[in-house]
């Protein structure tokens, strides 16, 4: 079996199911670290890439977007493919611009409008600095700026839309549409910050249905021309809405501001055919976890180390599961016994069908590679087993 056929025969619980060998993605920086510690160079890291970007464990959809893809740890441990995500651009299209950079920081504006400070000494994600959207007459004139036209929407499609998609037909990679920073909140918190978005549901609580209703559309829109063409094999919606003590909304928030976007979704994804509908959400989601499912959601990622995944699979035994190998065990100072531990709790939900396991999040540079190694070596052992 291909990576695709891999993944869609997990995704069914099929009893021939072959297991891919994945991983999501790396810190740049961590494979720059792992050169150092024995990974055997294939090819190097971008020199412009900073150590905090993500270095992608899937195929390209096309050399177009191969940059940031794997070459290194995937060839050392003949890993498959994990899900490509399909070109999107749910931006207004704006031109970023740089305000202000010397050796240590750069300060800009993206193509969202979010004014972002980045540091260049060492790894870090993005700081936002300022958000376009504080208030109703900024959303207006924010969704303004969105062309939902037909040839608006055509405009965002890769280049050469019609050969891509006519090459991607017989491609041996599982693609998904969606994720970031696609999600019924997290779309808003990504423009508004979490605070405006947080004190929303209160003080201008329409403004909100009015944001999930707008981008609902636009969304349905814009998948239409990529569903005409591509066949998806996953779609991701990103929430992120849960720390590890639990969700920072409640299910009366939830049913309020999510759930009917959700339904309306995926009743147009099963239109569509796409049977693998994720949710990507951080944190403890126990308490969530039903309302997704109520909404028609058939998967989770990731599975962190706050949430006990086999407790999950037993409670869910048709939910569909990929990560939850906790990253924590593989920094250093960690022993070959706590890393059996780990491997042998997903190998009890390996056993179930329906889960693909690796490590959530891109792996970051606390990771030794003699750790990786001996994971990924014995990972691969238990999947050969299945």
């Amino acid at each position: 079996m291909d990576s695709r056929q891999k993944f869609n025969s997990v995704m069914n619980f099929e009893e021939i199911a072959s297991i891919p060998k994945v991983e999501f993605a790396y810190w740049a920086g961590t494979i720059r670290k792992w050169f150092d510690q024995g990974l055997p160079k294939i090819e190097d890291i971008a020199q412009g890439m900073l150590d905090s970007e993500s270095v992608r464990g899937s195929r390209p959809v096309s050399d177009a977007y191969k940059d940031g893809v794997d070459k290194n740890v995937a060839a050392y441990f003949s890993l498959d493919s994990y899900l490509e995500k399909f070109p999107l651009d749910y931006s207004p299209m704006l031109k970023g611009t740089v305000i202000e950079e010397n050796n240590e920081y750069k300060i800009f504006t993206d193509k969202f409008g979010l004014k972002n400070k980045v540091l260049k000494t060492r790894s870090s994600i993005p700081m936002v600095i300022d958000y376009p959207i504080k208030n109703r007459k900024d959303f207006y004139q924010y969704i303004s700026l969105y062309d939902n036209s037909s040839s608006g929407i055509k405009k965002r499609l890769p280049d050469d839309f019609e050969n891509l998609a006519a090459d991607l037909k017989n491609r041996n990679f599982p693609i998904r549409l969606g994720g970031n920073p696609f999600g019924f909140s997290f779309l808003a918190r990504h423009l508004m910050g979490e605070v405006t978005f947080m004190l929303s549901m209160y003080d201008d609580p329409e403004m909100l249905k009015e944001f999930n209703e707008f981008f609902l559309n636009f969304t349905m829109d814009y998948w239409s021309e990529i569903f005409r063409k591509i066949e998806v094999d996953c779609v991701f919606i990103l929430e992120d809405i849960a720390y590890r003590s639990g969700s920072f909304i409640s299910k009366e928030m939830f049913n309020t501001f999510m759930r009917p976007y959700y339904l309306r979704l995926i009743d147009f994804l099963k239109q569509h055919e796409i049977k693998n509908i994720f949710v990507d959400c951080d944190g403890l989601i126990d308490e969530l976890i039903p309302l997704w499912i109520e909404t028609g959601v058939t998967g989770l990622f990731p599975f962190e180390a706050v949430n006990d995944i086999v407790a999950v699979r037993n409670k869910y035994p048709a939910l569909k599961m990929m990560g939850g190998f906790n990253k924590k065990v593989l920094f250093e100072g960690s022993t070959k016994q706590e890393i059996d531990r780990e491997l042998a709790r997903v190998f009890t939900v390996m056993k179930t069908g329906g889960y693909i396991p690796h490590i959530d999040h891109a792996v970051s540079e606390d990771v030794t590679w003699e750790n990786f190694k001996y994971y990924r070596h014995n990972l691969n052992s238990l999947i050969d087993k299945i």
